[in-house]
């Protein structure tokens, strides 16, 4: 389980940005070991960078690019 994300994404201090289903869960090491937490409301809505669980979409990205999702 993981705490709420208004967002429904994770991020980590090494960049990766994931999903409920593919974000470490908080018991296994990962978790802290890489900073995980809940990507906020906010992030992003500078210079309109919008971000995508990266293991779910079809390019591998965290970045949309050009305001389209994948």
């Amino acid at each position: 389980m993981h705490p709420p994300s208004v967002t429904g994404l994770y991020w980590s201090i090494r960049g990766e940005v994931a999903c409920d289903e593919h974000a470490p869960k908080v018991d296994d090491p990962r978790w802290t070991v890489e900073g995980w937490c809940p990507v906020p409301v906010s992030s992003g809505h500078m210079h309109g960078t919008r971000y995508q669980c990266q293991h779910c979409s079809f390019d591998g990205r965290a970045i949309i690019h050009n305001g389209t999702a994948h």
